[in-house]
This record gives C-alpha cells, sequence and structure tokens, in this order.
C-alpha cells in the first residue's frame, strides 16, 4: 500500500507581490523627487493622488513581470524575489533612461 501525498497548488492569481513591489517603488520615487530626500511630502493630499496615479501605473508592470518571470514561485520566495531583484532593475532601468 503507498501513501502518496500532494501538494496544492495555488490557482489563484497572486497581486500581493507586484503590489509590495510597486508600493516600493514608487515610494522610493516619491522620496527622492517629491521630499528631497525627505517624507514631508506625505502631509499632502494632492501628493497622495499623485502617488496614487504612479502606483496605478507601475502595479500592471510589476504583475507581468511576478506573473510571468516569477510564475514558478509563491508566497515569502516570491516576494523575496521581485523585492531584492525586480525593484532594484527597474529603479536603475529608470535611472539609465532618465
Amino acid at each position: 500500500m503507498t501513501n502518496t501525498n500532494t501538494v496544492p497548488i495555488r490557482k489563484d492569481i497572486d497581486l500581493f507581490s507586484p503590489f509590495i513591489a510597486a508600493m516600493l517603488i514608487v515610494l522610493f520615487l516619491f522620496f527622492i523627487d517629491e521630499g528631497y530626500y525627505d517624507f514631508r511630502w506625505m502631509r499632502e493630499w494632492g501628493n497622495w493622488f499623485v502617488f496614487g496615479i504612479y502606483l496605478l501605473i507601475f502595479f500592471p508592470v510589476q504583475w507581468l513581470i511576478s506573473h510571468f518571470l516569477f510564475r514558478q514561485l509563491t508566497g515569502w520566495k516570491k516576494i523575496l524575489a521581485m523585492v531584492s531583484i525586480n525593484v532594484p532593475v527597474i529603479i536603475g532601468l529608470m535611472w539609465i533612461f532618465s
């Protein structure tokens, strides 16, 4: 008699990892651009409005990268890969092409 254990594979869409990656990118951009290396930009509601627009732009890009490049990873491994690899690469590319 054999006993087989199966590991369930998540079929739902992972939105948390790309959201965290997009949030870190946009926070970094606002830290250096709007706040002049300070977090005082958080006091004004207009900056939060623009922050939301930036987040709406960066989130789909991060989701596409997460969905196609990091599809084999799940959970904390995916978040770690997105944050440690993807965020520095995106910021570096923005710095090179700006």
